[in-house]
């Protein structure tokens, strides 16, 4: 069966470009269009299921063609979805007004979009079928284009910012700056300059304020410049020396990821100097290249259940393993397909997350360590420590984990951690890592001192992988950053107490 028909409506070239080949990667069948008039007349002969449409557009905008399609007997059961940078106050409402079903903030978030779009078309009643027999073929940016677009966009935006800091002490026109500005927010976003988007998005806010304040326009566009002469995304920051040494000369399958997220994965093996061979997730394993490989990064993806490589008792089975997926994906796995995988990446991972985990998963192949505490009979609670200073967070962890079941104690300090993992005896301590006192890797080494048998996790928000080195040394089981998702954190949990 193909994949749903959808039509994208923008004016920028790149972005047509990119959101294109991220929706059929998708499975979906794309059509696009650089006016809301070239879209109007495509709809003459053309019935997509879903319009994704950006509301700013030159001449007749998203709005205007948003309410000519729903006036329309012929086209007003097709669904419409706005794509914003909320530039002013109200766009969320006026977009529902003129008959949008639906929204969509810039920068778009790439990991995402095509669940987004799934979600948007079950909620208009169709059946939001990507692609159902097989995984769509997959389209890829070369990785020299892509830096040659990003190079351009950098280049361009330099130069239009320095001619609008001029303007703004002779003849400053602030819609037309807008609607650059506006572009810019949704190119940064695709091309991976997310901070650049932010500020994008921050200068386009201003620009649309009446009267203007140059004084603010002038300050943040100045810092716009630099943002484009040092993008921040661009450095790549230095890799620890111990995922270097875990990965390098390492070979990784990667198996039915999309096309997108294989190219991010690439890139992140190459600055390790590891390598990757792409196998299908609908095909026979590959037994002979498989043999030649150190792991496997295998996407799971709804349907995808039934694929060879995810069967328990295969040769991929034997293998150290990475799940790449949604949560919702993964969490909805056989316990046996779950128990393949040492690690887990959850929806929009990074590069670095990914060479973290992937060092992981080489350097212990399967359960980490040995100090698992005895597991629970059946219909037993697990129990578990959660540790953290922060009243807000302590809250919410406890109630995510009590609402699967699980018994809770709770310390505000690390002395109170240790107290309590000597008296209570839990299966699983989940520790912060800042924490007044004793800190979380204190604890942490108190714990494996005196073999209490636990399994730790560490809650940090330093997003440094340093951080997180040092707690594996410590005899850490696994580690989130917050800010966190509570389904994360659960799932993470289970599989650490069923080892």
């Amino acid at each position: 069966m193909a994949g749903e028909p959808i039509l994208i409506v923008d004016d920028t070239p790149v972005n047509l470009k990119l959101t294109r080949i991220l929706l059929v990667n998708e499975g979906y069948a794309v059509m696009t269009a650089a006016s809301a008039e070239e879209a109007l007349e495509l709809l003459r002969s053309y019935r997509p299921r879903l319009i994704l449409a950006d509301i700013q557009l030159p001449g007749m905008d998203g709005l205007e063609m948003t309410r000519r399609v729903k006036q329309n007997e012929a086209t007003r059961d097709i669904a419409v979805v706005a794509l914003t940078a909320f530039a002013m106050k109200g766009d969320e409402q006026k977009a529902m007004d003129a008959g949008c079903d639906g929204y969509i903030t810039k920068p778009i978030d790439t990991r995402t979009l095509g669940e987004r779009i799934r979600q948007l078309l079950r909620g208009h009643g169709e059946s939001a079928t990507a692609a159902v027999d097989a995984a769509p073929e997959q389209e890829v940016i070369p990785m020299a284009e892509m830096q040659a677009l990003r190079h351009r966009f950098l280049q361009e935006g330099q130069e239009r910012t320095r001619q609008m800091l001029l303007d703004l002490d002779d003849e400053f026109h602030a819609n037309e700056a807008a609607r650059t500005v506006h572009q810019w927010v949704g190119t940064a976003g695709l091309l991976g300059y997310m901070s650049l988007a932010r500020q994008t998005r921050e200068v386009d806010a201003l620009l649309r304020e009446r009267p203007v304040d140059v004084a603010q326009v002038r300050e943040s566009l100045t810092n716009l410049l630099l943002g484009f002469s040092t993008p921040r995304e661009a450095q790549d920051a230095p890799i620890p020396d111990a995922i270097v040494r875990a990965l390098r000369g390492k070979c990784a399958a990667i198996v039915g990821l999309p096309a997108h997220e294989t190219q991010l994965l690439c890139v992140a093996l190459e600055r390790v100097r590891a390598r990757a061979v792409a196998f299908e997730l609908t095909s026979t394993p590959d037994y002979a290249a498989l043999a030649q490989c150190d792991l496997v990064v295998t996407y799971i993806r709804p349907g995808g259940s039934a694929s060879a490589w995810l069967d328990p008792s295969g040769e991929a089975a034997g293998r150290p393993t990475v799940f790449v997926g949604h949560r919702d994906d993964l969490l909805e796995l056989d316990l046996a397909v779950q128990a393949m995988a040492a690690e887990f990446l959850m929806n929009s991972w990074q590069p670095d997350e990914a060479l973290m985990r992937l060092s992981l998963t080489v350097l212990h192949g399967g359960p980490r360590g040995s100090r698992a505490a005895p597991r629970k009979g059946v219909g037993a609670r697990a129990r578990v420590l959660v540790a953290d200073d922060d009243p807000t967070v302590l809250a919410l962890v406890r109630t995510a984990l009590e609402n699967f079941g699980m018994e809770c104690q709770v310390a505000l300090d690390g002395r109170q951690a240790l107290d309590a993992a000597r008296r209570w005896r839990p299966q699983a301590a989940i520790l912060d890592v800042n924490m007044p006192g004793m800190d979380g890797y204190e604890v942490l080494a108190a714990m494996r001192a005196e073999n209490l048998p636990v399994r730790v996790m560490l809650l940090t928000a330093r997003q440094r992988e340093s951080d997180v080195i040092r707690g594996f040394t410590l005899g850490a089981d696994d580690y989130v950053v917050k800010p966190f998702s509570p389904m994360e954190l659960v799932a993470r949990l289970k599989r650490l107490i069923q080892k």
